[in-house]
């Protein structure tokens, strides 16, 4: 059980075996996570159909219908529940196909409690990380449809900074328009900021986030370097931000300005995240684009 005393993960676990539903219950209830099971794939898969699983743990050889089946069957109604095969006919074979139908790990009978317990971690860990990447795919889904949906400036720039704090779960986000002649970032829009920080005033490109002018791409700030990178270095820590991670806004090869991401604590950005935040600029400047052309038809 966590903190709130909910359970670390619900687990349904599938076997014809009383004694492996004992075994697997008295080692992962003691680690905090809640135990349900089924002697039968049918009566598994209406379990399936009621309640809501993190991982399901089922045996290769079932008298109704076969562990393969019940894989299939997850993958395809309950793709973000996770699989482990556990069986004791373990063969490289079925090993191969239970993970080419879905299933994340296999785990061959008899296992230790350490075994199984790290075979569900890992399990959890993909399954986590699956739902995590669904969600994000999905608010950004929202919020491209949303950008694409105003041509009003004012509203697109509010729209850009809010979906990307929303995306993230970040203390905040900004976005800086390039005044190239000027060589300074003006602010066009923020989230999550002070008034105070806000109005601080322009930034010298030449001295905040040089870097990304030069690199062309992702450039992430911690605190240890605020004082030789941040023009601001002590504002940024009044305002309680351990990182920052600046995104270019390009638009035709120029860099039209700074999508800037502001973290309350130490924070990292994979991959994905970082392709992600980069198809996000590029839909940002799209609509920036078209906002700003249907600004200038208006004045015409």
């Amino acid at each position: 059980m966590n903190a709130a005393g909910n359970p670390k993960a619900t687990i349904l676990v599938i076997d014809d075996e009383q004694i492996v539903h004992e075994s697997v219950r008295r080692i992962l209830e003691e680690e905090g996570y809640r135990i349900d099971g089924a002697m039968r794939v049918d009566k598994a898969l209406g379990l399936l159909a009621e309640h809501s699983y993190d991982i399901v743990l089922t045996d290769l050889m079932m008298p109704d219908k076969s562990g393969m089946e019940a894989v299939q069957a997850v993958a395809a109604n309950h793709p973000l529940t996770g699989v482990v095969m556990f069986t004791g006919f373990a063969t490289v074979d079925s090993a191969v196909e239970s993970m080419k139908l879905g299933a994340l790990d296999y785990l061959p009978k008899p296992f230790t409690p350490e075994e199984l317990i790290a075979v569900i971690e890992r399990a959890l860990e993909k399954v986590t990380k699956k739902r995590r990447d669904k969600e994000i795919e999905t608010l950004y889904s929202d919020a491209e449809k949303a950008i694409k949906s105003s041509l009003d400036l004012k509203e697109v720039l509010r729209l850009i900074c809010t979906s990307v704090v929303g995306l993230f779960n970040v203390k905040g986000a900004s976005l800086l328009i390039n005044r190239k002649e000027e060589q300074t970032l003006e602010m066009a829009c923020s989230c999550g900021l002070s008034d105070e920080y806000v109005e601080k005033g322009n930034l010298d490109s030449a001295k905040s986030v040089s870097e990304i002018f030069q690199t062309d791409g992702p450039v992430i700030i911690e605190d240890a370097d605020f004082d030789t990178s941040l023009q601001y270095p002590e504002k940024a820590r009044s305002e309680g931000i351990a990182s920052i991670l600046s995104i270019p806004m390009k638009l035709n090869n120029a860099i039209l300005g700074v999508l800037r991401i502001y973290s309350a604590e130490k924070r990292s950005f994979d991959e994905d995240e970082l392709a992600l935040l980069m198809k996000f600029a590029e839909q940002g400047v799209k609509a920036l684009e078209n906002a700003m052309a249907y600004e200038t038809s208006k004045e015409i």
